[in-house]
């Protein structure tokens, strides 16, 4: 590879002169361009001749110049180096690669197709057996797989395919089933639950499961030390035994009915304590669990699952996944689907599915209430409701944005009735009577997510309406942080909920590592808490979704968040393979896939 860097060092040097076009040239200008010796400048061109790179007209004589002629483009030198890369596993030199050289628009473009036709489903002969693999990209890395701290959806949809959790929700049927816990028990008062454990689940290090692992677990999530931001899962918990190896008791100080949910919840997963106490920080990015895939690498070139042979529901019919990290900057968040992408011979088939759902979750703004400024004045808040165009949001920024939203989830609200377009004039009187007098309000929203474009329509059309907006992007773990957070004036970001949906709402109320509890006062937090402890006294689930439709039913009357659109969620996939469906994430569970041959 040394010599292609030789080749476009002198590429670049002469890049005013064209292919097939002599230029004059000596020995030392050579060398001093391949950053060598004369001797060892004339050895680079000799190999550049054999590759017939380059034509090499020798100069006669003591003094007299040489020439050479270039035979190749740069993007003819750059496009297989970086499809090498590629194929050795290393994703970002390859781009660095394209980047560095600065190769045409339309090079570029090829070099991504060719990618493309790397990805999809993959079928390899190994002695007397085959190896499925299913390839896809993403375009960040996936370092956080702790579940005491995973936030986000990318994340948390890894943690369920490494991790198991003692129960499991099933969405369809809307019931609790065993998992981990093969069957459970509870007192008259909810308040003693007893839990019972399969024999012979183990981690993918080798050792068995036992109840000291779900005691560990819990306690740990719910010790403040631990600064899990779902602590407040475990508030009621007065204390977690270990009764025998396969029997946990855990103590309610006082009845919960959502404990079940909690303990079907990815972020309490179960974790072996040796691993994590020996990895400390390097378990997220190199966790252990008992799911039916472990982890095998995680750089910043490559994510790679495996399946796990032992797996105690059966092992996976996949043997590999692989994520290739392919930095792209107008990337979405969530993309990590099933490639349109099979081997030659199943092209002919014709036969392509695709999967579509809505989203369980909405696009939104949210206003910050301890922070100085317009945004404080609830008539301010109306009137901005009421300049925002979402169906002209749709339209304009378009993707898979597909629905105005009036509320977090689509199915549970009436028919909306969004505000209709303002005009510029009407506008700023609705703002004046507001008393707004031209302050500049902060916007600021992660990077990611389609959040760039969203920000950038919601700046343009509010200015237009008379509203003085400024934009703030910056990585979502910033935004995360308090002092960020009190920094803006109104935050845009996005809730999509997995499949225990009433579980997903409860943790965005309640959870410190979520945007909107950070920016509420502690008269809007105290409002929302008191309605939370309610609701974890309902034992009827529809009583448990009027209680979460009432507290969104308070913040839409004060006009705290202001929601803008609903996505679809879209993957295709070959009918050749089976088992594919998606998740409330708009995620493949890869356990599940099988390819018929």
């Amino acid at each position: 590879m040394q010599i292609a860097y030789h080749y476009l060092r002198l590429r670049q040097h002469f890049a005013h002169v064209g292919e097939g076009v002599r230029q004059e040239v000596t020995l030392s200008e050579l060398a001093a361009i391949f950053y060598c010796t004369v001797r060892n400048a004339k050895l680079v061109v000799k190999q550049l001749v054999e590759l017939q790179w380059l034509g090499w007209i020798p100069g006669r004589g003591r003094g007299n110049v040489s020439q050479v002629i270039f035979l190749r483009t740069k993007e003819q030198i750059v496009l297989p180096l970086a499809q090498a890369y590629v194929q050795h596993g290393d994703m970002e030199k390859a781009m660095q690669l394209l980047l560095e050289w600065s190769v045409s628009a339309r090079a570029r473009e090829r070099f991504l197709d060719w990618l493309s036709g790397q990805f999809g489903f993959l079928t390899e002969e190994e002695g007397d057996r085959t190896r499925d693999t299913l390839r896809m990209s993403f375009y960040r890395t996936i370092p956080a797989l702790d579940p005491a701290y995973v936030g986000r959806v990318t994340e948390s949809h890894m943690v369920k395919q490494i991790f198991d959790t003692l129960i499991r929700y099933d969405e369809e049927k809307g019931i609790f089933l065993p998992h981990i816990a093969h069957h459970w028990e509870a007192n008259d008062d909810g308040t003693e639950w007893t839990l019972y454990l399969r024999k012979g689940v183990l981690f993918h290090h080798g050792r068995e499961l036992t109840a000291d692992d779900i005691v560990w677990t819990l306690e740990r999530i719910g010790n403040p030390s631990t600064g899990s931001p779902y602590e407040w899962m475990l508030q009621d918990v007065s204390q977690i035994a270990a009764i025998r190896d396969t029997i946990v008791k855990i103590s309610l100080s006082r009845p919960n009915q959502l404990l079940l949910s909690y303990l079907a919840s990815d972020r309490l997963s179960i974790v072996p304590r040796e691993v994590v106490e020996e990895r400390g920080e390097r378990f997220a990015r190199e966790p252990v669990g008992t799911g039916p895939f472990t982890l095998v690498e995680n750089s910043d070139q490559m994510f790679i699952l495996e399946a796990f042979p032992a797996y105690f529901l059966g092992r996976a019919h996949l043997d590999r996944v692989e994520i290739w990290i392919v930095p792209e900057p107008n990337s979405i968040e969530g993309e990590v689907h099933l490639v349109q992408q099979m081997p030659d011979r199943y092209e002919r088939k014709d036969k392509w599915q695709e999967l579509q759902r809505l989203e369980k979750g909405c696009k939104y703004m949210a206003f910050n209430l301890r922070r100085d400024g317009p945004q404080q004045n609830p008539a301010f808040r109306e009137v901005i409701h009421r300049l925002l165009d979402r169906e002209k949001m749709i339209r304009e920024v378009g993707g898979k944005r597909y629905q105005p939203a009036s509320g977090f989830i689509q199915e549970w609200q009436n028919e909306p009735h969004l505000p209709g377009p303002v005009r510029p004039d009407e506008a700023r009187e609705l703002l004046a009577a507001a008393g707004y007098q031209g302050e500049t309000v902060m916007l600021y929203t992660y990077k990611g997510a389609g959040n760039e474009q969203d920000a950038e329509w919601l700046e343009h059309h509010l200015q237009a309406m008379g509203v003085c907006v400024k934009t703030i992007v910056v990585p979502i773990v910033e935004l995360q942080k308090e002092e960020t957070l009190l920094q803006a004036d109104v935050i845009l970001v996005g809730e999509v909920f997995d499949n225990q949906l009433l579980m997903g709402l409860v943790e965005m109320y309640k959870s410190d590592r979520g945007f909107m509890r950070l920016i509420w006062d502690e008269s809007m937090r105290e409002t929302i808490d008191q309605e939370m402890d309610k609701l974890m006294r309902e034992s009827e689930p529809w009583r448990q979704q009027e209680a979460l439709m009432q507290v969104e039913e308070r913040l839409k009357e004060r006009f705290v968040v202001l929601f803008l659109y609903h996505s679809l969620q879209q993957s295709s996939h070959h009918s050749a393979l089976a088992g594919v469906s998606l998740n409330a994430w708009g995620f493949v569970d890869y356990k599940d896939i099988w390819f018929k041959p």
